[in-house]
């Protein structure tokens, strides 16, 4: 029995220990917990920010250079708001310029377009007088071909005496060169 009571005593001191530790521990949570607290409320934006004219004059009064920084940093963000307004409606410009600038290039393309297949069929119909004018002149000698031909401008002349230079007018190189 004496066995029984020792046991029941060590179990009660230890719980008397146990008790001790956190009630000794109680102090420290809550001195942490109140520094967590006020570190969380001095960070806290809203805080700073309040139309609460009591706590407002009391930061005014108290802390007045925290107070000053933080009504700077007020100040900071709305300027940076302006910045990237400003910023915002510049990109907007250079965005509907853009789009215009980019329906004109599509609108230019396609009249160059036009204007390369227009030339292409004028080549065509250019090449196939030639041809005829070389059939014309297998028939016909060059006295008889001037006088069938009977030519009125100089370039049917040139035509007539300089076969590779009136083939060069139509040739490839030199319609892609004279639309680029």
């Amino acid at each position: 029995m004496t066995e029984v009571n020792q046991t029941q005593q060590s179990n009660t001191e230890e719980d008397n220990n146990q008790v001790q530790v956190v009630k000794s521990g109680s102090p420290f949570s809550f001195i942490f917990t109140l520094a967590l607290l006020i570190a969380v409320v001095w960070n806290w934006d809203g805080f700073w920010h309040t139309d609460i004219d009591w706590l407002t004059d009391g930061q005014q009064s108290l802390f007045p250079n925290k107070f000053i920084e933080e009504q700077l940093k007020v100040s900071q963000v709305l300027n940076n708001n302006k910045v990237i307004d400003r910023a915002d409606e510049r990109f907007n410009a250079i965005k509907e310029q853009n789009e215009t600038l980019e329906d004109a290039k599509l609108a230019a393309e396609k009249r160059l377009k036009q204007l390369a297949n227009l030339e292409n069929e004028k080549c065509r119909y250019y090449d196939t007088a030639l041809r005829m004018l070389d059939h014309l002149s297998k028939k016909y000698s060059e006295h008889e071909l001037k006088r069938v031909l009977s030519c009125t401008s100089t370039e049917c002349e040139q035509i007539l005496q300089d076969r590779l230079l009136a083939q060069k007018v139509c040739s490839a190189d030199a319609v892609s060169a004279y639309y680029q």
